[in-house]
């Protein structure tokens, strides 16, 4: 049995690099926790950004590559979905968010 304090490892999936941990909770109920490995995804992001040419021309450039927790959980994915380009763009700049960036440059 593997354990993180009050936590049970109940599945590791290498390809996903995603960890599932279980904790027994008082009531009987168990609770579930997620972990993703972001790491290489942000030193790819980074390498990424910097050979990126500057400045914007041409049809089309990946701006970003955000793993898909980040995604859902950010609310990006639904102003996506709703066509909401003001909340995507905000995201996108925000400094918080820069580990995500493909490309410098406001979006």
């Amino acid at each position: 049995m593997i354990r993180d304090g009050d936590w049970t490892l109940v599945e590791h999936n290498f390809q996903l690099k995603r960890t599932v941990w279980g904790r027994q909770n008082g009531d009987g109920s168990t609770t579930y926790r997620t972990d993703y490995a972001v790491d290489d995804t942000i030193e790819a992001n980074k390498d990424v950004r910097n050979v990126a040419s500057s400045g914007w021309s041409g049809d089309y450039h990946r701006v970003a590559s955000i793993p898909l927790n980040i995604l859902y959980d950010s609310g990006v994915a639904q102003a996506q979905t709703e066509g909401d380009d003001k909340f995507l763009s905000r995201w996108l700049n925000d400094a918080d968010n820069r580990a995500w960036r493909t490309k410098d440059g406001r979006v």
